[in-house]
């Protein structure tokens, strides 16, 4: 009934790229390289305009801090930045196993436990995150270190978007270009191979939180890689606004999931797997569930909420795709 993909998580790179620098809302329009404050030895930097202001930041920052558990961490560990410390995944798995282990004496600041007096005393020279992170604190930040704020995926950002926009601040952009782009080439190279499959069989993903069963879609970021490969989506996907990030799904209502081909899924995601085992057990043990076509067919595969829930980096979309390429192959 269920099948479980061996986890192997490797670390891996890629995607595509456009030139010039994004100014969408939210995200960095860097206006040229001066010297400026906090430029130890004459060290170049430049004026970078965000929607919480205008810094100036080292062009090859050297004491990198993220206030952010997603992008800001991911991104810095996988191009491998001077990251000295980072606010961290929640739950009992604080780093992504996708990425690289970060350097000796790297600092784990936790999930949003903001400690001004701590991040002073680490010496960075540039504090990064994303705008709901940064906006409340945001003026004491910057008088620790030039701080830039970022928009994460959704309110019409993408994630790939936000990624390079993360790389670019760090000094990275050419890297990063380079990993999106083979991203890219690899998400067309999985549409290839399951072509014939993702024609005719409709795929669901599926959260099962601390409560309740979600169908996940729109921009979150599992749903984007389905997306990438053109998965075809049933209708129970949308059953909501167009905005929406996911439809909560009843026990009595999971029927709707019976135009689903193909069920993929993960338990809970956001430190939440202890919490929603019990909600996986509740739905799937009803008879509603196992009437599903899906469920009678035995196509209903386990994904990494880590990578598919958690994710939020070029490494993480890699991840993804070899899952789902596993998942895809086991299908018949």
């Amino acid at each position: 009934m269920f099948r479980d993909l061996d986890r192997q998580l490797p670390v891996l790179g890629g995607g595509v790229s456009r030139r010039g620098l994004l100014t969408a809302a939210g995200l960095l329009t860097v206006s040229g390289c001066s010297l400026g404050r906090r430029s130890k030895g004459d060290k170049p930097t430049r004026a970078v305009s965000h929607s919480l202001g205008t810094s100036t930041v080292p062009v090859s920052p050297e004491r990198v801090v993220s206030l952010d558990s997603n992008g800001g961490l991911q991104v810095s560990l996988e191009l491998g930045v001077p990251l000295v410390a980072s606010e961290t995944l929640q739950g009992g798995q604080p780093l992504p196993p996708y990425v690289p282990a970060p350097a000796a004496g790297f600092t784990a600041l936790g999930f949003n436990q903001l400690n001004l007096e701590q991040l002073a005393g680490l010496r960075p020279d540039m504090i990064i995150g994303n705008i709901q992170r940064l906006k409340d604190n945001y003026a004491k930040l910057a008088g620790i270190a030039p701080t830039v704020a970022y928009e994460n995926a959704g309110s019409g950002v993408g994630w790939q978007q936000s990624v390079r926009t993360i790389g670019d601040l760090l000094g990275a952009r050419t890297e990063i270009d380079r990993r999106l782009a083979a991203y890219t080439e690899r998400v067309a190279a999985t549409s290839a191979k399951h072509r014939e499959l993702l024609a005719k069989h409709s795929v669901a993903l599926l959260r099962f939180t601390s409560n309740e069963l979600r169908i996940v879609r729109g921009p979150i970021f599992g749903s984007s890689i389905l997306a990438d490969v053109g998965a075809l989506r049933p209708a129970s996907t949308d059953r909501s606004s167009p905005s929406a990030t996911y439809v909560t799904l009843s026990e009595e209502n999971v029927g709707v999931l019976a135009d689903s081909d193909v069920l993929l899924y993960f338990v809970g995601g956001g430190g939440l797997v202890d919490k929603a085992s019990s909600t996986f057990d509740k739905y799937t043990k009803g008879g509603l569930w196992q009437q599903l076509p899906a469920v009678r067919a035995g196509r209903v595969i386990e994904l990494d909420p880590v990578a598919w829930w958690d994710g939020y980096s070029v490494s993480a979309a890699q991840t993804c795709l070899d899952q789902l390429d596993k998942a895809l192959g086991s299908i018949s």
